[in-house]
């Protein structure tokens, strides 16, 4: 009887040790496992992201990496040495969060040209059900992890992206009356919103003549609204924290809209924020006025 007594207390503490350690490496850090992909001397190898990226980082000289032209989200990748032998890698950021990483093997031809991360295979182990707390997120794809980036203040980068869809998608006109019209270009400022210390311009643009305007650059400035049409002094650019819709060109009686995310702001009676686009190759260039009272009205989202 007592032999069998000790059997069942080392059997119970087996049992409790075991799950013990199973807990310590659930609840420990987890690895993220790199997807491994091939990069060749005379084909390129593209990746498709689910969102635009905002860092690339290569591990050695044997490759190179760089966001295809035109494309926000979408990485091309080569190698820069015919039959490197050691393995490199790469580390990509996007926008909303997402961190990838990739191990890199050479190869003469790739057996895989372009890799679309956009969609990711439906996952049902390890999802739990939703509760009363609401509904769990699913498990982040092990060649995935999240970051928060910090430069979009207390609100979640994915969050933002989704505001900006949404307002752009919505396309209302909550503003009136902020608009300039010059050289058969009309840009008008459709709404001004907040949501967490974020704030939300959406605008649009018509170009009424046979040319097409190339964008060169767009800025937000604080400026004093006596100085506002001279010169650049005590002007402070804003920085654009993301932008929905940035058309490069807006053709001949084409209508573009886009829609800005700046950081909180507040300005003085005497000082205004204008939004600058300068036209490259042109002189067709666009100044909007925005008054402060336009800001501290702007519509909660």
């Amino acid at each position: 009887m007592k032999r069998d007594l000790i059997y069942l207390t080392l059997i119970v503490s087996a049992i409790w040790a075991a799950h013990a350690t199973a807990k310590a490496v659930q609840d420990g850090p987890q690895q993220i496992e790199p997807r491994k992909i091939e990069a060749g001397f005379t084909k390129t190898v593209h990746i498709l992201f689910p969102s635009p990226v905002t860092y690339i980082d290569i591990g050695s000289m044997d490759i190179i990496a760089g966001k295809a032209d035109g494309a926000e989200n979408v990485v091309r990748v080569k190698a820069a040495v015919r039959n490197f032998a050691a393995e490199t890698n790469l580390t990509v950021i996007t926008e909303d969060g997402g961190f990838f990483t990739f191990d890199v093997h050479y190869a003469e031809n790739p057996a895989v040209s372009t890799l679309n991360l956009t969609v990711q295979d439906q996952q049902t182990e390890g999802v739990k059900k939703p509760d009363a707390a609401g509904d769990p997120l699913p498990p982040t794809p092990a060649s995935e992890g999240r970051v928060l980036l910090r430069e979009v203040g207390r609100e979640k980068p994915a969050t933002v992206k989704r505001m900006l869809s949404d307002i752009y998608r919505q396309n209302r006109t909550d503003v009136k009356g902020i608009r300039t019209k010059k050289y058969g270009i009309v840009v008008e400022v459709l709404g001004i919103y907040v949501s967490n210390d974020v704030i939300y311009i959406h605008t649009c643009m018509y170009n009424d003549t046979n040319i097409s305007f190339e964008m060169d650059s767009r800025h937000f400035i604080v400026a004093d609204r006596k100085l506002a049409k001279r010169t650049a002094q005590q002007q402070t650019t804003l920085e654009i924290l993301r932008v929905c819709n940035d058309p490069a060109v807006v053709r001949g009686h084409q209508r573009q809209r886009t829609v800005f995310a700046l950081p909180k702001l507040t300005i003085p009676d005497d000082k205004v924020l204008l939004l600058e686009i300068v036209e490259k190759n042109g002189a067709r260039h666009q100044t909007v006025e925005i008054a402060a009272k336009e800001l501290l009205d702007a519509k909660l989202l």
